[in-house]
C-alpha cells in the first residue's frame, strides 16, 4: 500500500492548512511518532519543545502538527501544519479503515423474525432479537446481544459482548416483603454514529424507550439503567454507572467509575470527575467530583466538556 501526498490533501479540502518539508512524499501505513516504522503517517499531540525533539527523531515520512509548531528543515519529511492534528489524523486513518471493513453477516449469528437490517456488519455469535431495527454502516461486533424491538441508527459501532435490550432492575415487594419483577415493555433506541464498547448493558425500559442520542460515545463496562435519556455529544468513560430514569444533557463528560442516582437530572455541558457518585441533579455547564459529588465551578458556556481531560 502506497498512499500520495496528493491523495491525503484532497481529504483536507476545505481546512486551513500548510505544507512544509518534502512536497512530493507518500506514506505506506500509520504509526506512532516515536517508535514507528518508517514511511508512516504520524500526528504530534504537542506544541513545546517536546514537540521539535520528537520531530527532529521520528522516522515517520508524513506528520500532522500543530500550527505553531516548529518543525524541522531541510530533511525529506512532510509536516502538515493544521489545527488539531490528532482529529484530523484520525479523520484520514478511519477512512482508510472504512474502506477496507467487509459489511457482511457471519454465518453463526442468529436474526430473530421481522427485523428491518441495512447494509451492516454482524459478527460471529451475535443475537438479534424480533422486530429489530439496524441502520446501514452499524457494525454489530461478536457476542453482541439485541433484544426485541431494539433500534441501532446509522454507523453506529456496539463493540464485543454487549448488551443491549433486556429487561431492567425494577421490582415491587408484596405485603410479605417478596420482590415482584415488573414487566419491561419499552425497548432501546441508540442514535447515528453512536458508539458503545465491550461489556456494556443497556437495559430496556419500564413502558418507554431507553435511548442514547446520536454522536455519543461509551467505553467498555458502561451500565446504563431502564428510561434513561442520554443527550447527543455525550462522552462516558470506563466502568459508569447510569442509575435508572436519569437525563443527561448533551455534550457531558462522565468520568470513570462515576454513579449517578436514579432519577437525577444532569444538564448540558456537564463534566463528572472521576469516581464522583452524584446524587443530586446538576445544572448546565458544572464540573463536579467527589463522594457524594459537590460542584467545583461552573464553566464558561463555551468551554468544551473535556478540557482539561488528558486524551
Amino acid at each position: 500500500m502506497k498512499i500520495l501526498l496528493t491523495d491525503l490533501l484532497k481529504k483536507l479540502e476545505g481546512e486551513k492548512y500548510e505544507i512544509r518539508g518534502n512536497k512530493e512524499n507518500s506514506f505506506t501505513g500509520f504509526g506512532p511518532l516515536d517508535g514507528g516504522g518508517a514511511n508512516f503517517l504520524s500526528f504530534c499531540r504537542y506544541k513545546d519543545d517536546k514537540a521539535e525533539e520528537l520531530l527532529i527523531n521520528t522516522r515517520a515520512s508524513v506528520i500532522f502538527c500543530w500550527s505553531e509548531a516548529v518543525v524541522p528543515e531541510n530533511c525529506d519529511k512532510t509536516f502538515i501544519l493544521i489545527e488539531n492534528p490528532r482529529l484530523h489524523f484520525a479523520k484520514i486513518l478511519s477512512d482508510f479503515l472504512a474502506s477496507k471493513r467487509e459489511m457482511s453477516i457471519h454465518k453463526t449469528a442468529i436474526i430473530g423474525a421481522n427485523c428491518a437490517i441495512g447494509k451492516v456488519s454482524i459478527g460471529a455469535y451475535a443475537v438479534i432479537g424480533d422486530h429489530v431495527k439496524i441502520g446501514d454502516g452499524a457494525v454489530i461486533s461478536p457476542g453482541v446481544v439485541l433484544g426485541d424491538n431494539v433500534w441501532i441508527g446509522k454507523n453506529t459501532v456496539l463493540k464485543s459482548n454487549t448488551t443491549i435490550g433486556q429487561k431492567g432492575f425494577g421490582f415491587e415487594f408484596d405485603k410479605d416483603g417478596i420482590p415482584f419483577a415488573i414487566p419491561h415493555i419499552g425497548s432501546v433506541r441508540i442514535g447515528d454514529n453512536v458508539e458503545i464498547g465491550s461489556n456494556c448493558t443497556v437495559v430496556r425500559g419500564v413502558l418507554g424507550d431507553t435511548i442514547v442520542s446520536d454522536f455519543t460515545k461509551v467505553d467498555d463496562h458502561v451500565h446504563v439503567g431502564h428510561n434513561v435519556k442520554i443527550g447527543p455529544k455525550t462522552m462516558i468513560a470506563a466502568c459508569a454507572e447510569i442509575s435508572g430514569s436519569v437525563k443527561i444533557g448533551a455534550d457531558c463528560w462522565l468520568g470513570p467509575n462515576c454513579s449517578l442516582m436514579n432519577q437525577i437530572r444532569i444538564g448540558n455541558n456537564v463534566l463528572i470527575g472521576l469516581g464522583a457518585v452524584v446524587t443530586k441533579s446538576l445544572p448546565d455547564n458544572a464540573v463536579v467530583a467527589g463522594n457524594p459529588a459537590q460542584i467545583i465551578r461552573i464553566k464558561n458556556k463555551e468551554e468544551s466538556p473535556w478540557k482539561g481531560i488528558s486524551r
